[in-house]
């Protein structure tokens, strides 16, 4: 398992300028700040975060940053009290694929400050179904780059979109597939929606849209993340409070996603938080233990 050596000055310095001077700004959610990270003052060099915490950056999505996953991870971590705490930070444009992100710079420029344990990295929906080399093309380009600074590459193996439950088994594969050739690990969120659902079909955890999560389906991903991360069931952990995030007709009109009103703060209690944290343990714990390889014929 890959881990990173922190600089030892002008990481949280650096981190922020670069962010600020990336074009990111504090108006349109995919760019908002969700990072636990604060950017220092130009005339303050500052300490970087302990070496024991676990410090992840974000490579993606709208499927990344709607309802905050990020940050319900964070959240998560708190509430189980860990004794490394989350510091996390995203790329995530809306309906960017791995491609976009590469070709952008802003990626690229993050990783290279160094300083993560852990960089994810989450494909536009429909390219491991459609486009799978491009896929693992452009995987390998940020493997490397995260190697260079040794961080640990998670795969996010996203779900099937609602009307198209089958091709679940062609994500599955192809993120299986990338990861093995690159010896990444996977959050495997899609695995665990589909377990979710067929233990309670009634769970909505799509958005409307069929596409994007809904409340329930990004909770369940901050549950993998959470076990992913840590190696820790998120089973007996406090419920986060949720923020629901509109989203348009099209993932590539980021800038109309927008909080629900009325519905921030909303938490999942009860039998629901029990199943989906129990799935979540369960799916990540089979994730990690490879099948046995059947013995050769003789």
């Amino acid at each position: 398992m890959k881990r990173t050596a922190l600089r030892s000055h002008g990481w949280l310095l650096a981190l922020g300028a670069l962010t600020a001077c990336a074009g990111q700004t504090s108006q349109t959610p995919e760019t908002a700040a969700t990072s636990t990270v604060e950017a220092a003052a130009p005339d303050f060099d500052p300490a970087p975060p302990p070496t024991d915490s676990v410090r992840v950056l974000f490579i993606g999505n709208s499927y990344t940053y709607v309802n905050e996953l990020p940050k319900q991870i964070v959240r998560l971590a708190a509430s189980a009290d860990a004794a490394r705490p989350m510091f996390v930070n995203q790329v995530t444009p809306g309906g960017a694929t791995l491609e976009r992100n590469w070709n952008d710079g802003r990626a690229r420029r993050l990783i290279r400050l160094g300083g993560w344990t852990h960089v994810v990295l989450q494909e536009q929906s429909a390219r491991p179904i459609d486009d799978p080399e491009t896929f693992l093309e452009y995987a390998r380009l940020f493997d490397r780059e995260i190697d260079r600074v040794g961080a640990e590459t998670v795969l996010y193996l996203t779900w099937a979109r609602e009307h198209r439950p089958a091709s679940q088994d062609t994500l599955t594969a192809a993120y299986r597939a990338v990861a093995a050739e690159l010896g990444a690990t996977v959050a495997p969120v899609g695995v665990a929606w589909t377990e979710a659902l067929a233990e309670d079909p009634d769970l909505e955890l799509h958005h409307e849209d069929r596409s994007h999560p809904g409340p329930l389906g990004s909770y369940l991903a901050a549950s993998v993340f959470y076990a992913t991360l840590y190696g820790a069931t998120p089973e007996g952990l406090a419920a986060v409070p949720l923020t629901t995030l509109d989203v348009p007709d099209s993932e590539h009109a980021p800038s109309v996603y927008a909080p629900r009103p009325g519905r921030d703060g909303e938490a999942i209690t009860g039998p629901t938080a029990s199943l989906l944290q129990r799935v979540a343990w369960a799916v990540v714990g089979r994730e990690a233990t490879p099948e046995p390889t059947p013995p050769r014929s003789r």
